[in-house]
């Protein structure tokens, strides 16, 4: 057998580039299912041709609604000065066909915006104010440069990518912990369920945790006085100041701090990462921190 002609290897690496760059891997929003999409699956309509419009008509209307010509569609699928829409190959096909797309906002899919209070939560409040814990978060930080003696502080975090992994684990751990009708959970929860592993060549342990892991008594208060009013399953908690105050008012919890733990095995890494992302050895390159937050789920 013959290895592949010089010319061949060109082509092929030319579209790898063409179909992983920048272009090629531009999404938009689906008006009418509000999902992200691959710019690939894109159909763009006038506003007054959309196929069957009586389909994305709501059939139990809500005073929160965003209407285009009693059409129920997201926003952000929507260009209304030019009073252009965007669907993805899936719901235009439905709807090309006068069936109701399946996942179409009209679906009784709509669930509303993420108020403000609950949106800007950070990852160590979402869990301080979760009744139920099916995920627990592993998190390394390292450099991306390889070979890197340090840190710059002004680059760091500026890398996130992850991978889900699921196994079997005890919840009795978890649940002797927390009590679903008193919140916020105690503090010790955030050590049963993150995990910090900081990745360096040297010896010393850093202690710059991302702003991620931050938790503000406020914003937790906030949430669950919201949750408590809004949301039929949190109507009967118990909004605990005793646990609020045990909160720091703006900093990482001590349970986090005191658990991230350090390792040299910057080889490790390089093995994780081998073959889809790129080493930086060049010396101009500046220090970089990617942080690989794997979410061990089925608690």
């Amino acid at each position: 057998m013959k290895g592949p002609s010089t010319d061949s290897l060109r082509n092929m690496v030319r579209e790898f580039i063409q179909r992983t760059s920048n272009d090629a891997m531009k999404t938009f929003v689906c008006a009418c299912c509000a999902s992200e999409k691959d710019i690939s699956n894109l159909t763009i309509f006038p506003l007054d041709s959309i196929p069957n419009p009586h389909l994305l008509v709501p059939i139990h209307p809500h005073p929160e609604h965003k209407l285009f010509r009693n059409m129920l569609l997201e926003p952000k699928g929507v260009d209304v000065n030019g009073n252009m829409v965007n669907l993805c190959g899936e719901c235009h096909l439905d709807l090309h066909r006068n069936n109701l797309p399946p996942l179409a906002l009209a679906n009784n899919m709509w669930i509303g915006p993420i108020p403000d209070c609950l949106e800007m939560l950070t990852l160590a409040e979402r869990i301080l104010i979760a009744k139920y814990f099916p995920t627990a978060y592993i998190i390394k930080m390292f450099p991306k440069q390889a070979g890197s003696a340090h840190w710059d502080k002004s680059k760091m975090y500026s890398g996130f990518k992850g991978c889900v992994s699921t196994y079997t684990l005890d919840p009795k751990l978890v649940a002797s912990m927390i009590d679903g009708k008193i919140l916020p959970a105690p503090p010790a929860i955030l050590s049963a369920t993150v995990a910090v592993t900081f990745i360096t060549p040297s010896g010393k342990k850093e202690f710059s945790l991302p702003d991620l892991l931050r938790v503000r008594r406020h914003r937790v208060r906030e949430a669950l006085l919201w949750l408590k009013v809004n949301n039929p399953l949190y109507h009967d908690i118990v909004i605990s100041e005793e646990r609020l105050q045990s909160l720091p008012e703006d900093d990482i919890p001590q349970e986090i701090r005191e658990t991230a733990r350090h390792s040299t095995d910057i080889e490790a890494v390089i093995r994780e990462h081998d073959g889809y992302v790129p080493t930086d050895t060049t010396d101009e390159a500046v220090d970089e921190e990617e942080i690989n937050d794997h979410n061990s789920k089925s608690m």
